[in-house]
């Protein structure tokens, strides 16, 4: 389960690289339709092999167009959007920040639970140290890309969404975990098909480096990364598996600045402990369902699917 674990941090981690080498060569909104495109094969396939429940009902599929339209075609395109502004390792370190928006919108957009000391400072400290990664003192440099770093909050916002309605509205339908993966990247995919036409009508550029991060970026980052995470969370429950934070980020950073000569400033580094500092502090270890491994609050889903959650 260690290496799954480590797959994981490894795929989406890279997946900023994918995305910053792709963007190169087709539009974001190119790049989300060919990820969620190849991501819904993929997890198709491993919906029939694994002869998993495909998702069904009226109101299941409502809530899944919600999830796929704002938690993933969304943050997609603004992580692809970013991607032709500022370093992949910077995108990297505000996709660290996703569990202290999780947390903020849980509480009070979903209104599901109430916070309070470690939690808070918690929330605090990723907030802060998503300010200093911003570093508004810099609004005058040349350098300095508000627009990009806004998107990538955004990204971080859609995320959160993400995984606070899952928790919210779609764990209570028990549906498979995978089946709502596919699900939402099958209407994140439609979304795209549909927008393509009036949106991506810029000229595609493909050599070996691009082809590859698009192919890598949607079968490994996108669709397979998706089932690894599901199987760390039913093995390890759902706290321990959100640690894949601190190795996605320095996957992130380590490939921007090694493959792609990215600067690392102290700013972000600071702002990258800080924000870690706070997601460590805020995860907290749930109440257990003896004989289960998972969270209480999700034993009865447990009990009749493999895994729970959402994942980036």
């Amino acid at each position: 389960m260690a290496l799954l674990f480590l797959g994981v941090g490894l795929s989406w981690g890279a997946s900023f690289l994918f995305i910053k080498v792709a963007v190169q060569g087709v539009s974001p909104v190119q790049l989300v339709l060919a990820r969620t495109t190849l991501a819904t094969l993929v997890l198709a396939v491993v919906m029939v092999l694994t002869k998993r429940r495909w998702p069904s009902g009226a109101l299941a599929w409502r809530r899944i167009l919600v999830l796929g339209v704002v938690g993933c075609a969304v943050p997609f395109l603004l992580y692809a959007w970013a991607g032709q502004r500022i370093p992949s390792g910077l995108s990297s370190i505000y996709n660290a920040s996703v569990p202290v928006s999780t947390t903020v919108l849980t509480v009070v957009a979903m209104r599901q639970e109430t916070i309070r000391g470690r939690s808070v400072a918690g929330v605090v400290l990723g907030a802060l140290g998503i300010l200093i990664v911003l570093a508004p003192w810099r609004l005058g440099a040349e350098s300095f890309d508000l627009a990009g770093q806004v998107a990538c909050v955004g990204a971080v916002i859609g995320l959160g969404f993400a995984f606070a309605y899952t928790k919210k509205s779609l764990s209570p339908l028990r549906l498979d975990p995978v089946g709502i993966a596919f699900g939402q990247m099958l209407v994140a995919a439609a979304l795209m098909i549909l927008i393509a036409p009036f949106t991506a009508l810029t000229p595609v550029t493909l050599d070996l480096p691009i082809t590859l991060s698009i192919l890598l970026l949607s079968v490994l980052g996108t669709g397979f990364a998706y089932v690894w995470n599901f199987r760390v969370i039913d093995s390890w429950g759902a706290a321990p598996a959100s640690m894949v934070t601190y190795v996605t980020t320095l996957v992130g950073v380590g490939l921007g600045i090694s493959v792609l000569g990215e600067p690392l400033t102290l700013n972000q580094l600071l702002g990258a402990l800080v924000v870690l500092g706070g997601v460590a502090l805020g995860v907290s270890r749930p109440r257990v369902t003896p004989g289960t491994g998972v969270p209480a609050s999700s034993s009865a889903q447990a009990s009749s699917q493999p895994g729970s959650g959402s994942s980036i």
